[in-house]
């Protein structure tokens, strides 16, 4: 059996600012799944990414095509739910006031059905397959499953071009893709150093300007309940403005590289900037669950002949992410 194979349980504690919904339908994979295959996928080789950069990564995959997550029934439940939460959704401060109009992030916390949803083996075992890594529901509520609405002023993107700050998601279709107008999403056909080269930012933050169209791929959805999966971290993307005011609704669940020993590109430094509540007791746990799992593989491994320069550069592979993340909260909280 291997160890850490499942992310982190959803904690005992909710937020009080999340209020959780009453009289959901129980989420059942045989009803509300109807997960079928993607037809094209695009790696990271060919947006242009070395091998080096590849290298880097636990999964060549880029993203691919959408496709058929939700049955009807799935869809219409689904849909219903995202609605309900739209009044308890997010203050836009933080990365929210930068790049989302309109967004709930932490939905599980507020819906059993998106929480047990997110936690579908059959979900999980679909996305691993398309992207040939072992992947599971994020250990990160704030992002494990999150929804975006289309914003108050239409004038502005409904998601700017940015990088994720997690190694997976889903960016699933809840509303009616031919009643929208505008509100196209939108992947870089390159780099994500050449994207934001080219916009002139850094980091993970958003800009709303227009890239050359020759260098821009739309991901068209068939139908609600329709959606693609991409490697987040490595994409650049952004979802456009709508023309007309509409009810776009689209649901994003991210997901982690699993056992919690692998390598898995969540950005906790970027996400303690957020105004989540509780987002930087999840980001702790998420980052103590990643660097245990590490340690005890390693304990398992530690020979009475290794040399005092490879021990402190194991040691250190395993802890450098949550001592960086251990010293990043030092310096928010001066």
């Amino acid at each position: 059996m291997v160890k850490h194979a499942n992310p982190l349980a959803f904690p005992s504690e909710c937020p009080t600012e999340y209020l959780p919904l009453t009289d959901e339908p129980a989420f059942d994979a045989e009803i509300h799944l109807c997960l079928e295959q993607p037809t094209a996928i695009c790696s990271l080789r060919d947006l242009g990414y070395s091998k080096e950069d590849i290298a880097g990564c636990e999964s060549s995959f880029g993203y691919c095509n959408a496709f058929r997550i939700l049955s009807d029934e799935g869809v219409l439940a689904m849909k219903l739910i995202c609605e309900r939460i739209y009044d308890n959704r997010n203050e836009s401060a933080g990365t929210g006031a930068n790049r989302l109009g309109s967004y709930a992030r932490g939905a599980g916390y507020r819906s059993k059905f998106i929480r047990d949803f997110c936690d579908s083996p059959e979900l999980s075992a679909h996305l691993s397959a398309i992207a040939e890594v072992t992947l599971g529901r994020h250990s990160v509520p704030a992002v494990a499953c999150g929804i975006n609405y289309a914003p108050d002023d239409i004038t502005k993107a409904v998601d700017t071009w940015h990088v994720d700050s997690v190694s997976f998601d889903i960016v699933m279709m809840m509303s009616e893709p031919a009643l929208l107008k505008g509100g196209e999403f939108q992947i870089f056909k390159g780099t994500k150093e050449e994207g934001k080269a080219l916009l002139g930012i850094s980091g993970e933050e958003g800009v709303d300007i227009a890239l050359p169209e020759d260098r821009v791929a739309t991901i068209p959805f068939p139908a609600a309940g329709y959606g693609f999966l991409q490697q987040g971290n490595m994409i650049f993307h952004r979802a456009c403005r709508l023309l007309e005011k509409a009810d776009r609704i689209t649901m994003i669940p991210s997901f982690e590289v699993l056992p919690r020993s692998a390598k898995d590109e969540t950005n906790s430094i970027n996400m303690s900037g957020w105004s989540d509540p509780g987002i930087r007791p999840e980001l702790a746990r998420y980052e103590i669950s990643r660097a245990s799992a590490r340690l005890e593989e390693l304990l398992e491994h530690v020979s009475l002949t290794d040399q005092p320069d490879e021990l402190a550069k194991n040691i250190d592979q395993a802890v450098s992410k949550l001592m960086a993340f251990k010293n990043n909260l030092e310096v928010i909280s001066q």
